[in-house]
């Protein structure tokens, strides 16, 4: 359990970085949305070749993680709207369809990690700290608070 828990939060701040550094990863689309999102990221960090293999790297394997934590079937979305608007909330529906998630994320949280460190060991100090202003700046691209 102490394991789960920390690849849980391992893989939890790995996507915080990324999202940091792009919020178009975290937003569903179609893979034109996320090549135009690897270029932007490519042109503001001033990625060379290697860099934005590994940086197309870590957004496919995001995206694969990020599927299948989605599941198969209804939306969690909708899961957790049946929950709530049932007379009595199922502990046990609920409890499954988190631990179904956290073992999708656990499946694919090596590859994840091993991806985003490809991606991050390759950075130069000046690129980690725009990363770094990024992932602060919460991936908002206007300064509300």
């Amino acid at each position: 359990m102490k394991n789960a828990k920390t690849l849980i939060i391992g893989a939890i701040a790995i996507t915080t970085v990324a999202v940091g550094a792009s919020s178009a990863f975290a937003e569903r689309g179609e893979g034109g949305r996320q090549g135009r999102m690897i270029e932007r990221v490519s042109s503001q960090l001033e990625l060379d070749d290697n860099q934005n293999a590994a940086l197309a790297a870590f957004a496919a394997e995001l995206k694969e993680t990020r599927e299948l934590m989605r599941g198969e079937g209804s939306s969690m979305r909708e899961q957790i709207g049946s929950l709530i608007g049932a007379e009595t909330f199922d502990q046990g529906a609920a409890l499954s369809m988190i631990n179904a998630r956290a073992e999708a994320l656990q499946a694919n949280g090596p590859e994840l990690v091993a991806a985003a460190a490809l991606f991050l060991d390759g950075l130069n100090a000046e690129q980690k700290s725009k990363i770094q202003s990024f992932a602060e700046k919460g991936g908002r691209r206007h300064n509300r608070k």
